[in-house]
């Protein structure tokens, strides 16, 4: 399971930790480029790690990361704002890595509002 943890007795930024068939990986919410449901699990994009396939839903996720920037575009994804580069009038985000994320149309308000929030507190 994956929680978000500091480093004791030091004022880093907060990390999550994975639990994987390989040992524990940790990485700092802003190393996570986005996030894909796929059924139960969920895959986790890294900016410079290959993607994790978590047994975990998405919503899970989403509860964790929304403090930090993350943003539900779809029901199968959960974007890091940082690393949006476009979002297009046919409702697909583009992301600095290139890969291409569904941007519903019931949620396009709602992240449009989060983009300008998180441009304006930046």
């Amino acid at each position: 399971m994956s929680s978000i943890q500091t480093t004791p007795g030091t004022h880093t930024a907060p990390y999550l930790k994975f639990p994987t068939k390989g040992g524990m990986h940790r990485f700092q919410p802003d190393q996570i480029i986005r996030l894909e449901a796929e059924s139960n699990y969920t895959f986790i994009h890294f900016r410079n790690h290959k993607p994790i396939l978590m047994a975990k839903v998405l919503s899970a996720y989403e509860s964790i990361l929304s403090p930090f920037g993350f943003i539900r575009t779809h029901r199968s994804h959960l974007v890091n704002s940082i690393y949006i580069s476009t979002v297009d009038r046919h409702g697909h985000i583009i992301m600095t890595d290139n890969s291409i994320v569904c941007l519903s149309r019931r949620k396009r308000k709602s992240v449009s509002g989060a983009l300008i929030q998180n441009i304006t507190a930046a």
